[in-house]
């Protein structure tokens, strides 16, 4: 029995309801039928009895219910203290993060980070994926957390996924056509991203998923970055595979379009990344425990 199962157990004992708790709490429906699944499976009782529509809670429910709401408001109180600390501490937040997550989400959320930690100097530097996860692996790392596109596994680094993102086919805005069939994407020229970005990992696992093996595109260059990638294919290098997140100015301002590949679609998340086996700062520990809550508002 953890304290996110109890949270969750809470809120559909309150809600009597699975989908309104989820809506409440900023996640899936079928979460919430885990959580308490594995909560009632856990303590061996039914904790709800589901009728039609109806979420009735157990007697075993009314008995738990008032020891998860001590508990939970124990946690709030710890987090609230150790919150005041934090506040009061000054230094610097050290973040390593990819092209996405450091360009466009960051930003987003530094707002709040500043208001919970107005003390503490949010340091970002822009590397690749894999570059973000070797950073973190050093003996001593430069970085406190990391963001990420991609996930690769290690045993010392613990992963928390906070976006999901699309990877689009992008056009100069005076394209004509608005669709490309899969097949396709091997006669059109193409700007990708540098090897290790976890962009272009995600676009060559999902064609090689398709069948179609990656040299075989027409591939006119190679770039670091997704703005750099917009700025050429704009000027009519190329099209372009980038994210979701890094293109809604340009197509606001009609200087980018989409074009769907058809029978293709390119899906991955975002993640943070930090070290198992170090004991984070003040201020990492918290952005870490509020990562929810500061992702869940950034929007297309």
């Amino acid at each position: 029995m953890d304290l996110r199962q109890l949270e969750v157990f809470a809120k559909v004992f309150e809600l009597k309801s699975f989908s309104k708790a989820a809506e409440k709490l900023s996640i899936s429906q079928p979460t919430v039928s885990a959580h308490i699944q594995n909560l009632e499976d856990e303590l061996g009782l039914r904790l709800f009895d589901r009728v039609g529509r109806k979420v009735i809670p157990t007697h075993e429910a009314k008995i738990l219910y008032r020891y998860a709401v001590e508990l939970l408001k124990k946690k709030e109180e710890a987090l609230s203290e150790l919150l005041s600390v934090t506040k009061k501490s000054k230094g610097t937040l050290r973040i390593a993060a990819s092209n996405i997550p450091g360009d466009y989400l960051i930003p987003h959320i530094l707002p709040k980070l500043k208001h919970i930690m107005p003390e503490v100097v949010i340091q970002v530097e822009i590397l690749d994926s894999r570059k973000v996860v070797k950073q973190l692996k050093e003996a001593i790392p430069e970085y406190d957390i990391g963001f990420v596109g991609s996930k690769i596994s290690d045993q010392k680094l613990e992963y928390k996924k906070i976006l999901d993102d699309e990877i689009v086919l992008i056009a100069p805005s005076y394209y004509r056509s608005e669709t490309i069939k899969v097949e396709g994407i091997t006669k059109v020229p193409l700007i990708f991203r540098e090897e290790d970005s976890g962009t272009r990992l995600t676009v060559e696992k999902a064609l090689e998923e398709k069948g179609i093996n990656p040299i075989f595109l027409d591939v006119v260059a190679f770039l670091g970055s997704n703005t750099a990638i917009k700025e050429a294919v704009k000027k009519g290098v190329g099209f372009g595979l980038v994210s979701k997140y890094s293109i809604q100015r340009e197509l606001e301002c009609n200087r980018l379009k989409t074009i769907k590949i058809e029978g293709l679609s390119i899906r991955r998340s975002f993640y943070a990344v930090r070290r198992k086996d170090i004991t984070p700062i003040p201020a990492a520990r918290t952005l870490w425990d509020n990562l929810e809550k500061f992702f869940n508002s950034v929007n297309t």
